[in-house]
């Protein structure tokens, strides 16, 4: 038995897109996150072309760079389903933004880890 409480209202975004301090957050966490992408798929494809010639030649390297690749597009994945969650929605764009940004920084350090903990 549900007592009912009257019309259900739908909060409105907080208009805190406008502080400055969300801004910086979300500039250096995700230049951050676009640093370290660049860098562990870097490290990650050169030391799988060095892998792959070190074998002379009879093993490519792309079979071993599937694994990362699939680690970010499903961080990405997550984190697109973050920034649209209800939760969320009610923050403003700058505020979400850099909420996600350090957890955006975390996924190309898990890769880079996970490479290294399952190398043999």
């Amino acid at each position: 038995m549900s007592i009912t409480q009257g019309p259900v209202r739908v909060a409105k975004p907080r208009d805190l897109a406008d502080w400055p301090v969300f801004v910086t957050l979300a500039r250096l966490f995700w230049g951050c996150a676009a640093l370290l992408t660049a860098d562990m798929a870097g490290l990650i494809f050169f030391a799988h072309v060095l892998a792959s010639a070190d074998s002379g030649g009879r093993r490519s390297p792309w079979p071993s760079l599937w694994t990362p690749a699939l680690q970010i597009a499903v961080g990405a994945v997550v984190l697109l389903g973050l920034y649209f969650a209800p939760g969320f929605r009610r923050l403003s764009r700058m505020a979400r933004l850099a909420l996600l940004g350090p957890l955006a920084c975390a996924v190309p350090v898990f890769a880079v880890l996970w490479a290294y903990a399952t190398a043999a």
